[in-house]
């Protein structure tokens, strides 16, 4: 009953909407319709704030961007002069049948399609269900003819650049990136991007062009967190994992607590630590160990020997990699830096080799923050 009573005030409220409309003069077609496309653009800016001050994820931030865009394509197809006001007599006519057609209709169509007892999308589910991929590239479409009759539109271009990256087209990407910062001004994030797209299209490689937009990115008081991260990636690329890892180990040091991006930066020092495989049991062997306790018995059992067989012989620098993050991953972390300081001992006086170190016991939190 409760639910009805709700329905009935939404639907009095909805008619007292429509008497209002019928009754002022709609004047301001077009005027609404360049303010509406105005706020759009200013959520567009919002965004990539957020997305700059790490508040939102990249995905996130794309979803949020298609779906503003879509918006904004909408306030934009809402062109022309506004109509003019209809007369005393059609108004009349027009009230009187909103006032029996809007809950005819409305509470007809809830009759025979509502569904009052279906529970609600959880909010979780909602914000991470992807946009549709028909729906992403309709919209590009729709994108694309207003740009063909306005190129000069920098929103647009903006607008458009990120949903050629989710449909894999980064060329185009970065054309698009380029005329948005042509038409509107180069900003940390909008070089970040450029640079990004020109680094997809290029199959993974820092070209001369992306490195270039790269640097741009970090130029001034508020450097650009991908600018500085792909610069760290071209240095790797140049063979400089010197001057690569000194680039991250900066930004890490200078990052807020709260930093989305702190994990990521864990994940690329081990990754540059290059690390070898343990090499876990197959075939035969592996069957034998039926339960986790098994398994985790005899893993410790192969570490212990490494480590003996490292303490006795020496080992390569691989070797004791494996050491150190096996005995993190066992949850010995006093080991696992003892086993960094003998591995620091024996190759601290070659430069990569104590890179590679340095950047691994960042990795794995053995030092710097949180250690």
């Amino acid at each position: 009953m409760a639910l009805w009573l709700i329905f009935a005030v939404m639907t009095g409220a909805a008619v007292f909407v429509v008497l209002g409309s019928l009754a002022r003069s709609r004047t301001a077609g077009a005027d609404g319709s360049e303010a509406d496309a105005a706020v759009y653009r200013d959520q567009i800016d919002e965004i990539a704030r957020d997305r700059s001050r790490g508040l939102i994820d990249e995905r996130e931030a794309e979803s949020a961007r298609v779906e503003v865009a879509r918006r904004l394509i909408a306030a934009s197809e809402r062109g022309g002069d506004a109509p003019a006001s209809a007369s005393t007599g059609r108004r009349r006519i027009a009230a009187a049948l909103s006032l029996v057609a809007i809950p005819a209709i409305g509470l007809g169509v809830y009759a025979s399609l509502g569904k009052p007892n279906l529970p609600d999308l959880p909010l979780a589910a909602r914000k991470t269900e992807a946009p549709d991929g028909a729906n992403v590239a309709d919209l590009a479409a729709r994108v694309e003819t207003a740009l063909a009759k306005n190129p000069n539109d920098g929103r647009g271009w903006s607008v458009i650049a990120p949903i050629y990256l989710r449909l894999g087209r980064p060329a185009d990407a970065a054309t698009a990136y380029a005329n948005a910062i042509r038409l509107l001004g180069a900003t940390p994030d909008r070089e970040a991007n450029l640079g990004e797209a020109l680094f997809a299209a290029a199959d993974g490689v820092v070209t001369a062009q992306a490195r270039a937009a790269f640097e741009r990115s970090v130029e001034g008081p508020q450097p650009s967190i991908k600018g500085t991260f792909y610069l760290a990636r071209a240095a790797e690329q140049d063979g400089d994992l010197a001057g690569a890892f000194s680039r991250l180990k900066l930004m890490f040091a200078n990052a807020p607590q709260d930093a989305p991006y702190l994990e990521a930066l864990k994940e690329e020092f081990q990754r540059m630590a290059d690390v070898p495989a343990l090499q876990l049991p197959t075939g035969d062997e592996a069957a034998t160990l039926k339960t986790p306790e098994e398994r985790e018995a005899f893993i410790r059992k192969m570490v212990e020997g490494l480590d003996q067989r490292l303490s006795a012989d020496g080992g390569d620098l691989g070797e004791w990699l494996r050491l150190v993050r096996s005995r993190v991953a066992l949850g010995e972390v006093d080991k696992a830096r003892d086993a960094l300081a003998k591995a620091r001992e024996k190759f601290g006086a070659d430069g990569r080799a104590a890179v590679r170190l340095e950047a691994l016991a960042l990795g794995l939190g053995l030092e710097g923050r949180g250690a």
